[in-house]
């Protein structure tokens, strides 16, 4: 979109009020969350994983919901209300930088009503200076030198006597867009790929949007998405990552008096990159590229509460925008899935929570399950929630610019909400990306999202694989020695009168998944290895004679007699088609406890 050639014969604009101000803002948002696709299909820096787009789409998102209930505040209000806003719902490091830029227009305008010129280019000044001390190892050839450029351009106007608010914002767009072009000189992965800096591309497009409200009013808040150029990009190679590390990292931090430098010299010593750190006062938001997201946490637990914990495995986003199947699929970290199947089948995994006391955890990336068992052997209790609806929604996003549609399999909606969060995230994609309640859990539920997978790289459409899913769920049990009853009565998993009765009685209980809940099945009595046996024995019983079984055995930290299970199983069904052992994560171990071994089992037939 560019400036229209009409735009110096308007009237001249001296100043803006903040009912303007919020609507340019809106404008240039909507700009932004239409280009998602593109910005997401040209991102190769810090890393290749397709997600600037999205990031930056979520970030104006916040923007917009911040902004659109002011009617009558001034120009300072409205640009407070960005910073807070943008600065809690910033995502990726671009989305980041934004907010820091916005924090830096609202220092600079405190007092303000009305906009002038003046006031505007050495806001812009101070903001672009504030979004380059947020970053650790500042780049040029990115968002950081647009911003600079622009900010630059504005003050020169104003030094020259440009006093009209239209001429200073077009001439500045202008030099951001000269800017942005010469990006690829600057960084020689985009000049490589044949690409703009996809962070700098979503500032220009901000800016054009709020130059097109100048120019044409509220026309341009309501224009229509022009998305043609985004349908002839191709996803880029992998080759073009730059960060050597695996998650994207963020958190929000809550205190008094927060200062981005202490932040940073309490996190000197993380092995890292692409830090960003922004905000200040009563809170931070920080960003980083790192391979133990959990470090980062904890380090800043000293300056106040640590909050909004996200970690984006960003090679496994890679796989997922480079994978060559129509239909992506995904899951949720109930699925005890071994990483090995998951990087071969390309599934995304969304961890659900888990908790101790006031701290939060996710599931097998800032929580191991070895970390977990530890501490509920040294009586701590854990509690699980959830992934929030935004997690699925951040990862949809993603796959579905990449892909003619999503599958997604989960835990049974009778043991938890997560189904239901992805219900809810899925409904704006609605009918591209579809849910599954698989009615079962650990295991049962890996062998159905892989099962998923499996069809989709058979060249099944959406519908053809949710009907294939359908169709095996009533092929698929899960099984559970529970070595300790109290973890999962103490969740509400396990009726209550289970746990006297065992210790009663020296045994240990044999659960089942049936409709989707966990139910009590049998006892075992006798010794630890002499229950294994009774257990694969009573397990196996009716899948005896079946040439095509699966089975998946995951253990709560009891790797030996899982592989003791797995040795008993195929003495007991020598036709297994497939096996595979994984470690059962915190999801569901807060529940089973240490010690519990699950089989799950699979009559598998060829999707079709």
């Amino acid at each position: 979109m560019s400036i229209a050639p009409t735009a110096n014969a308007l009237a001249p604009l001296p100043d803006v009020s903040g009912w303007a101000l919020r609507r340019a803002l809106i404008a240039g948002a909507r700009k932004v969350q239409r280009d998602r696709e593109r910005l997401n299909r040209i991102n190769v820096f810090p890393v290749a994983d397709g997600d600037t787009g999205t990031n930056l789409a979520f970030t104006m998102e916040a923007l917009i919901d911040g902004i659109a209930p002011l009617r009558a505040a001034g120009s300072d209000a409205v640009l407070a209300v960005a910073a807070q806003v943008t600065l809690d719902g910033a995502r990726g490091n671009s989305g980041a930088i934004v907010a820091q830029f916005f924090h830096g227009l609202a220092q600079a305008c405190k007092d303000q009503a009305r906009l002038g010129a003046v006031t505007l280019a050495k806001a812009a000044r101070h903001a672009a200076g504030q979004a380059r001390a947020a970053i650790a190892e500042p780049r040029e050839g990115t968002v950081l030198s647009v911003i600079t450029d622009y900010a630059e351009a504005l003050q020169q106007s104003v030094d020259r006597g440009v006093r009209d608010l239209r001429v200073l914002l077009s001439d500045a767009l202008r030099s951001a867009q000269a800017s942005l072009a010469h990006t690829p000189d600057q960084l020689a992965v985009l000049r490589r790929a044949g690409v703009v800096d996809a962070g700098a591309q979503g500032f220009v497009d901000f800016l054009q949007g709020v130059n097109d409200y100048v120019d044409r009013g509220r026309k341009a808040v309501d224009s229509a998405a022009n998305a043609a150029a985004a349908e002839t990009l191709t996803p880029l190679p992998e080759m073009h990552a730059d960060s050597e590390y695996r998650y994207c990292t963020e958190c929000v931090v809550e205190g008094s008096d927060l200062d981005p430098a202490a932040a940073r010299k309490l996190i000197a010593d993380l092995a890292m990159d692409s830090l960003v750190v922004v905000g200040g006062g009563d809170k931070l938001r920080l960003h980083a590229h790192l391979d133990q997201p959990g470090e980062l946490f904890d380090a800043l637990l000293p300056l106040g509460r640590v909050s909004a914990r996200k970690a984006d495995d960003m090679r496994a986003q890679q796989r997922a925008r480079q994978r060559l199947t129509k239909i992506a699929v995904v899951t949720d970290s109930a699925a005890d899935l071994p990483e090995s199947e998951c990087q071969r089948l390309g599934i995304l995994v969304v961890p659900v929570r888990v908790g101790f006391g006031e701290e939060d955890y996710l599931d097998k990336i800032t929580m191991r399950p070895a970390e977990l068992y530890a501490r509920m052997r040294g009586g701590e209790v854990p509690r699980t929630s959830q992934p929030p609806a935004i997690d699925f929604r951040r990862q949809f996003e993603l796959l579905d610019d990449h892909h003619q549609g999503v599958v997604s399999v989960h835990i049974s909606s009778r043991l938890s909400g997560t189904y239901q969060a992805a219900l809810l995230a899925a409904k704006s994609f609605t009918p591209r990306i579809t849910p599954i309640d698989s009615l079962n859990v650990s295991s049962g539920q890996a062998l159905l999202a892989m099962y998923a997978a499996e069809a989709a790289q058979r060249g099944l459409d959406a519908p053809a694989i949710v009907a294939a899913v359908q169709a095996m769920m009533p092929r698929t049990r899960t099984y559970a020695l529970v070595e300790d009853l109290s973890y999962g009565a103490r969740g509400g998993r396990m009726p209550g009168w289970t746990v006297p009765v065992a210790r009663a009685l020296h045994a240990r209980i044999r659960i089942a998944n049936r409709g989707g809940k966990i139910k009590p099945a049998g006892l075992h009595f006798g010794s630890r290895e002499a229950a294994l046996h009774k257990f694969v024995r009573a397990t196996a019983r009716p899948w005896q004679g079946l040439s095509k079984a699966r089975a998946m055995v995951s253990h709560c930290d009891a790797h030996a007699d899982a592989e003791q299970c797995l040795r008993l199983l195929r003495a007991e069904l020598p036709k297994l088609s497939a096996a595979w052992i994984s470690e059962t994560g915190p999801a569901v171990g807060a529940h089973a406890g240490p010690g519990t071994v699950v089989i799950a089992l699979q009559d598998w037939q060829a999707p079709a």
